[in-house]
């Protein structure tokens, strides 16, 4: 049984290692949000905390510089409105949407100057958000949206660690339950003499 144990907790140490490392390794080439037919670069850092660029999980809470980067010069010339949505599974973003709204920058032409824009967020509760990103044109002519899942604080790896674990012992439960169960059954039926007891009787 401790061996069993053992083996699940390596299995689920192994699987959690592996998925963080996906995380890290999604910088920056997977960082990518489309914003109707463009397209923007997501990334966030905390200063004074890490060196570290993020873009799926920010581990921490606390200030956190979230960078957007046009890889379209068109998006220069629109009026951009930003907003940090909690994530709380709804099916459109419009849904509750000044309820869900954490944080929120106006429209106006970020983007004007260099392609690139950045605002600093205190979260304070681990969980699911979205980047919103409206790019709309001046005469209103055009408009794109785009959003971007990530996560913040330790929350979401304790939540996929846990659930590693559960499947895991779960699956060794049934192992040992089925092995118990094969072991306590008669191998022969008990109105039927077991075949020592026929060599016996001829």
């Amino acid at each position: 049984m401790s061996g069993r144990l053992l083996l699940a907790a390596l299995l689920a140490c192994v699987c959690v290692n592996i998925a963080q490392a996906q995380i890290r390794a999604e910088h920056p080439r997977h960082c990518v949000m489309s914003v109707g037919p463009t397209q923007m670069m997501f990334s966030a850092f905390q200063e004074n905390q890490t060196d570290e660029i993020f873009c799926r999980h920010v581990p921490t809470l606390g200030p956190t510089m979230i960078i957007l980067d046009a890889r379209q010069i068109e998006l220069r010339d629109m009026n951009i409105e930003i907003r940090v949505l909690r994530n709380v599974g709804q099916a459109d973003w419009r849904d509750d949407l000044d309820a869900n709204t954490v944080a929120v920058l106006p429209p106006q032409k970020y983007l004007a100057d260099k392609g690139t824009t950045s605002f600093t967020h205190n979260f304070v509760s681990d969980g699911s958000y979205v980047a919103l990103v409206r790019a709309t044109s001046d005469d209103g002519a055009k408009e794109y949206v785009g959003q971007y899942d990530f996560s913040v604080g330790e929350g979401a790896e304790w939540s996929a660690a846990f659930g590693v674990l559960s499947l895991v012992g779960a699956g060794s439960a049934l192992a040992m339950w089925r092995r118990k169960r094969a072991a306590s059954t008669p191998r022969f039926s008990p109105d039927k003499p077991s075949p020592s007891a026929l060599r016996q009787s001829r």
